[in-house]
């Protein structure tokens, strides 16, 4: 029994020693991979420090490079939250080598916070019909923010739909008036739009966009007259217009005067901004898409 008791505890001692041996054998390179693949980040930078051999330091750099891309795809897909990825990026920029690029992600994961965080107001701002406010929330979504991305687009052409509701104004007519006098800097040309008010209230005044093209159908700035230019957005005013609810203003002998229209093929024009008489203002919450959108940008 005695002998069969010191085989038995021989044979551990010898399964001891052969384990021990074996982890002995480890490479700095696969301690390195096994600390970064149980998160163990500062333990893997402990090892990386007693590298000696620049082959093997080389190895371990690229190793620790992966990492980047590797914390931040856990980040993306909800694995770990925002604090425990830049924690452990922070750790890995102890390795001068990856100082940068560890720096560029953890700015880009900051970025997809904010993404994030702007998906989350527009939803909030939506279910309070603050259409304006969302979409521009919603426009804010990155398109590298593959958790939100589609899912604000989707939600951008929801909002625009509810907002068209709550437009009740409307441009029946919008033109270049040409004016026939060779003294177009005494009569010029104008732009002229005709208004109806759905509203249920006087309108007093009100702010409107103009926004031309050339022949080829491309955004050009419209001359202003007789002052600085504006840019591609032409901004004109009506005031004390007082349309009625239910009724109408423009009738083809008012307008804003703009300079030379030689290369002005046609307008497009949108209402920003209107006073009611009872002193309330009224904002398009489409105002900045239709600007977007006629301007050829993107969403």
């Amino acid at each position: 029994m005695i002998k069969y008791k010191t085989i038995i505890a021989k044979l551990m001692i010898s399964i001891i020693l052969i384990s021990g041996l074996i982890g002995c054998g480890k490479s700095k390179i696969d301690l390195i991979s096994e600390k970064l693949n149980s998160n163990n980040y500062e333990e893997a930078i402990k090892i990386f420090n007693n590298i000696k051999d620049e082959e093997d330091k080389e190895k371990a750099i690229e190793i620790m490079r992966k990492q980047d891309s590797i914390l931040k795809e856990k980040f993306i897909n909800k694995e770990i939250d925002r604090d425990t990825a830049v924690e452990n990026l922070n750790t890995l920029k102890a390795i001068n080598e990856n100082k940068d690029e560890v720096d560029k992600t953890i700015n880009e994961i900051n970025e997809l916070v904010m993404s994030q965080e702007a998906y989350d107001a527009g939803i909030k701002s939506m279910k309070n019909n603050e259409y304006k406010k969302a979409i521009n929330q919603f426009s804010a979504v990155l398109e590298n923010d593959k958790n939100n991305y589609s899912n604000a687009q989707n939600k951008i052409k929801e909002v625009e739909e509810l907002a068209k509701s709550t437009i009740l104004v409307t441009i029946d007519e919008c033109k270049i008036a040409y004016s026939n006098s060779n003294k177009k800097s005494m009569y010029p040309d104008q732009l002229q739009i005709k208004v109806t008010n759905n509203f249920n209230k006087t309108i007093k005044n009100f702010n409107v966009c103009f926004i031309g093209y050339d022949s080829g159908n491309h955004p050009i700035e419209i001359p202003a007259y007789l002052s600085e230019s504006q840019g591609l957005e032409f901004m004109g005013t009506g005031e004390n217009v007082n349309i009625p609810s239910g009724g109408t203003w423009g009738d083809g002998t008012m307008g804003w005067n703009i300079g030379s229209s030689e290369n002005l093929s046609r307008v497009e024009a949108n209402i920003k901004e209107i006073e009611f008489e009872d002193g309330t203002i009224w904002s398009n919450p489409l105002y900045d898409l239709w600007v977007q959108r006629s301007l050829g940008e993107e969403w």
